[in-house]
């Protein structure tokens, strides 16, 4: 075969050949290029998933399960005083969700929250097909987990990146928890508009329930306001809550969870809500605040949830705060009252640009069970004033320290209520310890009507004579306040807070056992955990006998002497004990007084001292707004009688006369009052210049009677005759544990 031929062939031959190639060429493309677009894209996914995946896995599981929450001090009695919270939420348990509220949550919500796993891939084509023909974002596909996480991480930002973490933060919670914790933590989380964070604040805002007690048509409205809760309000948009509420119930029904005729029943309900309820700082909250003990931070305090129980009585404090208020409005509107008014100063400068220059007042009462705060009042207004006068503000006491200079004679001097003291004046200017006990002149008056009337000449030298230094300790160790050792302290030129003058009276009625003052009973974390509890603080100041015979006293204050406008005017009964203090000037108006329950505090004056009006006594300054305020309180503490304790008992005096030589007659007569045991015969019956009990001291006998007395023995010699009165007795119970709790009748 020529070989032209050969290579013609050759040259057809090949052609199918360069063909196939370019054929295998093409179809390697058209493969290669899209499994190479593919594996690209699996890579790319891959890392993607692998990136989320790991910044899923990084994120702390404890910013699901907890979240801040709202911090509520609660009175006595269990009602809420104040609300502390950066976001307002009250936590509840899974427990505490109805199981109306959980199927409404869900129909509106997330209808296949049980079965998907935290990502519903139903709910994403639907939500992709819807938008993509619409040409626009009309619907989401968030599961309730993937608003959890969004809540949880705070990533609100529309974009991508959020989008996705969101869903593997989800998927990686439903693994980390059960459906139940899930729908739980996300009820507690979620935002129901204002400043209303969680299921437990939303359903007490709006209906005062808690979520426990929703019904059908609550449970529903507070399903369908999440999606948009500050459109959705229904406090500003009611008739938008309606028809939310509407698309809710018939969500519901749709899942069979209620039936048509419920469905038509509940929407038909009108909106019922609790007025908008916003509570106003208080005097309460800032003692609060201050007393927390020191691990109780500030970011504690406002996230951690806490329940904070305080001894505070909320009835009781409103009382005190309204009789405050209103006699302080009736001094200024007497008739020659010298000063500028409250209502003229918020005339003047509405905005309160300084602290308030009008006449002022505080009030604080402790129980006498275990010195809890029952109610402290700082001022007239919070919001005008928030300084605490109550527990901060001190000032002179005027005669209030009465009582403590005669219970510090009783136990130096011995002396007792018969005990006779010289009243008459000299300058008070010039009292030192070279003071003689007894005038020129001496007009004497026993300890029982010096103290009643609240004689200052009596009380200067009964004081000197019991010594300034020994004084100004005893006041020490009662009020934890320096009292300067001279002789005006005596006279209340010694400054305490109405808080220290309470604590001090608290041994009257409390025999003799000072009560330290408390306002916070415990602190618990919202799941019953107890962060603190008050341990029982308390001394002994006085012996039992010696607070008896003080306070056998002050109860005639408040019968015949300065305080005697509570007997005869308020028509207070039973145990009742007290002392009326005015300083110079009528600068300071103080009333402390006492019922077996309860010892409370008056004080009336300006921050900067100056008169409060001509003639303003404390008996007409302060004395009333004390009786308005224990009236009421009497109701829920009903005062008992005080009953003495052992080592006391009531007596007369004995007077003997000489009939004819050595043979004297006795008569037993006058006042009966409470002596020790121990001073039966050598109280001191008389503080004169001789400074020595005079009935009791010996007499220059006669030969003969000393023969008689040998012959005869003396008995010892008592002044004193019971008068027999049986009265049941305190029992007092002094242990290592408690020093000494309140004293209680034993018949």
């Amino acid at each position: 075969m020529p070989s032209f031929w050969k290579r013609s062939q050759n040259r057809k031959s090949a052609k199918p050949d360069a063909s196939s190639a370019r054929r295998r060429r093409w179809k390697r493309y058209v493969i290669g290029i899209p499994l190479a677009l593919i594996s690209i894209m699996l890579l790319i996914g891959l890392l993607i998933c692998a990136y989320y995946s790991i910044w899923a896995l990084s994120f702390d599981m404890e910013k699901v399960s907890r979240m801040p929450a709202t911090s509520i001090i609660y009175d006595r009695n269990g009602y809420v005083i104040q609300r502390l919270y950066d976001e307002h939420r009250i936590l509840v348990d899974k427990d505490d969700i109805p199981e109306v509220l959980r199927q409404a949550i869900l129909a509106k919500e997330d209808s296949r929250f049980y079965w998907h796993p935290g990502v519903d891939p139903v709910a994403v084509v639907r939500s992709m097909f819807i938008n993509l023909f619409s040409g626009e974002v009309q619907t989401g596909a968030s599961t309730i987990t993937q608003q959890l996480a969004r809540n949880s991480a705070d990533m609100f930002e529309v974009t991508l990146d959020r989008k996705l973490k969101e869903m593997f933060l989800a998927m990686r919670i439903e693994m980390a928890f059960s459906k139940d914790e899930i729908l739980t933590f996300y009820l507690n989380r979620i935002f129901f508009g204002g400043n209303l964070y969680g299921i437990g604040a939303a359903s007490d805002a709006y209906f005062g329930k808690h979520p426990r007690d929703l019904d059908l048509e609550e449970s529903a409205m507070l399903a369908g306001i999440i999606a948009a809760p500050n459109v959705f309000t229904p406090w500003k948009n009611p008739d938008k809550t309606r028809q939310v509420r509407a698309f809710t119930l018939s969500r519901m029904e749709e899942q069979g969870f209620i039936t048509e005729e419920e469905t038509r029943a509940a929407a038909a309900k009108p909106l019922t809500l609790r007025p908008l309820v916003d509570i106003p700082g208080s005097y309460i909250t800032a003692v609060v605040r201050d007393m927390l003990p020191e691990f109780i931070t500030k970011e504690i305090l406002f996230q951690g949830g806490l329940h904070i129980h305080t001894t505070i009585d909320l009835g009781f404090q409103k009382a005190a705060t309204t009789a405050l208020q209103n006699s302080l409005t009736q001094l200024e509107n007497r008739k020659g009252f010298p000063h500028n008014t409250r209502r003229m100063y918020l005339a003047t400068d509405p905005n309160f640009s300084q602290e308030p220059p009008y006449l002022q007042g505080a009030f604080v009462a402790i129980s006498n069970v275990d010195g809890g705060i029952l109610s402290v009042v700082g001022g007239r207004h919070f919001d005008e004033s928030t300084f605490n006068r109550a527990l901060l503000s001190k000032r002179q006491i005027g005669s209030t320290v009465k009582p403590f200079v005669y219970a510090h004679a009783f136990n130096v001097l011995n002396a007792t209520a018969f005990t006779e003291v010289d009243r008459s004046p000299f300058d008070l200017r010039l009292a030192s310890s070279e003071l003689p006990n007894a005038g020129s002149g001496p007009d004497y008056v026993t300890i029982r009507a010096a103290l009643e009337s609240s004689n200052n000449y009596a009380t200067m030298r009964i004081g000197l004579a019991s010594g300034p230094d020994s004084f100004s300790y005893f006041m020490r160790e009662l009020t934890g306040q320096e009292i300067d050792p001279f002789p005006s302290s005596f006279l209340g030129a010694c400054a305490l807070t109405p808080i220290q003058l309470a604590s001090a009276f608290s041994i009257f009625p409390n025999y003799g056992v000072a009560l330290n003052p408390f306002l916070i009973q415990s602190i618990a974390m919202y799941d019953g955990r107890v962060l603190y509890e008050r341990i029982d603080e308390r001394k002994r100041v006085i012996s039992p006998q010696v607070a008896y015979q003080v306070q056998d006293i002050l109860a005639g204050v408040v019968s015949r002497g300065t305080g005697r406008a509570l007997r005869q005017t308020y028509k207070f009964e039973k145990g009742l004990g007290g002392k009326t203090g005015t300083t110079n000037d009528y600068k300071d108006a103080w009333f402390a007084g006492y019922t077996s329950e309860i010892t409370a505090v008056v004080w009336v004056g300006f921050d900067q001292p100056k008169p409060i009006m001509p003639g303003g006594y404390a008996s007409r300054v302060a004395v009333p707004i004390w009786a308005s305020v224990m009236k009421e309180a009497n109701r829920y503490y009903p005062p008992k009688d005080f009953y003495p304790p052992p080592g006391v008992e009531k007596v007369q005096q004995k007077k003997e006369e000489k009939v004819f030589w050595i043979f004297k007659n006795t008569t037993v007569g006058g006042p009966a009052e409470y002596v020790r045991d121990e001073q039966r015969g050598n109280a001191l019956a008389r503080l004169d210049n001789e400074f020595e009990p005079t009935i009791y001291e010996p007499e220059d006998k006669s030969v003969v009677r000393k023969a008689w007395e040998w012959v005869f023995p003396p008995q010892e010699k008592d002044a004193f005759a019971p008068t027999g009165e049986e009265l049941p007795r305190a029992e007092i119970h002094d242990t290592i544990e408690t020093e000494a709790p309140r004293a209680e009748p034993v018949n």
